[in-house]
């Protein structure tokens, strides 16, 4: 199912000698297509992360290969971390849903194998989607206490489409599950992975929308560590037309204080026609690995047309232009809630 390639194994290392407390397992899962945005992410925390060291274990399709020397060679300049190659197979007994409507892939679920990519001496885990980009330490993230849960995660809020579509209570809340603290150890001694599957089993019809994450929230409300939203800052706070249930001056402090911003919207921060208001902080880090000379494919001469008309033009034809150009295709890998 899960097989390690092209690296050492960095806890048998003479890094191991650090100081437990100063490394950070961490995980994140991609393909060929996502690769760069996943060097952006990584690119980003190691630099705003001097006084860790991360053990990062890449986790593709055994099917697919990566341009690993390039991302090597893009985190070449921090010396705290390691990369392991690790390849994942989908085991061909269990069913896993994927929605093309939802521009899911098999990259999306493979992190619920996380106990497969780490020793069984590693209690806690990092696990970042790739659409991300770190603009601050996230020591402290690290080091909160998760009361005796599995998961610390930031709630959506107003997510109310997930809490219903799960028979969720409303206090119970809906997170998203891109940026996430694992307890590793309970997650092997209560057996998750199992109970996610079961539940996928089960509940078919629930495996429509966010796949994955709605198996970890319906498994998991209960054991869950509700995080401050500055560790998983989604597109959600950054929309001023999409009413979000909490006071204005909250939302402008999490806005500065922000250290984990997530791409979340089905319009990246790679793409042209991108309109979130910390997009530079993508192309900042991008600029710094050896994906540097990206240009958008969708920056057509066509499509500037389009956003320079979007410029001037009245509201109701911004929105149609909007739900045109959603319609074009990027590329790559995607995680949309």
């Amino acid at each position: 199912m899960v097989a390690r390639t092209r690296s050492a194994d960095p806890y048998s290392s003479g890094e191991s000698r650090r100081e437990a407390g100063d490394r950070v397992p961490t995980l994140i899962c991609t393909d060929s297509g996502y690769l760069q945005h996943a060097a952006v992410c990584l690119t980003s925390l190691v630099a705003n992360n001097p006084g860790l060291f991360f053990d990062i274990a890449i986790v593709r399709r055994a099917s697919e290969t990566l341009d690993i020397a390039k991302l090597r060679r893009s985190l070449a300049p921090f010396a705290n971390h390691t990369i392991t190659e690790k390849a994942f197979t989908q085991p061909p007994e269990i069913s896993l849903p994927l929605n093309p409507q939802a521009k899911y892939t098999l990259d999306s679920w493979s992190r619920l194998w996380v106990a497969d990519f780490f020793p069984d001496d590693v209690e806690r885990v990092l696990y970042l989607d790739g659409d991300i980009v770190v603009v601050g330490s996230i020591a402290e993230l690290w080091r909160t206490d998760l009361d005796g849960n599995v998961l610390g995660c930031v709630d959506i809020p107003g997510a109310a489409i997930g809490v219903q579509r799960l028979g969720l209570r409303p206090e119970d809340g809906y997170f998203n599950s891109g940026v996430l603290l694992i307890d590793l150890k309970q997650w092997r001694e209560t057996q998750v992975l199992p109970r996610l599957l079961d539940y996928m089993r089960v509940h078919p019809e629930q495996m429509v929308f966010a796949l994955d994450q709605d198996a970890l929230n319906a498994c998991l409300y209960k054991s869950k560590k509700r995080l401050d939203p500055k560790w998983n800052a989604v597109w959600t706070f950054f929309r001023d037309n999409e009413p979000v249930p909490l006071p204005r001056a909250a939302i402008e402090v999490l806005r500065r204080d922000a250290r984990i911003i997530h791409f979340n919207h089905e319009i990246k921060p790679w793409s042209y026609f991108c309109e979130h208001p910390r997009q530079s902080e993508y192309y900042r880090y991008l600029r710094m690995t050896e994906w540097r000379d990206f240009v958008p494919p969708d920056r057509t001469m066509r499509n500037r047309l389009y956003k320079f008309a979007g410029a001037v033009l009245p509201a109701r034809v911004k929105a149609s232009l909007r739900s045109a150009r959603r319609k074009l295709p990027i590329g790559g890998m995607v995680h949309r809630a």
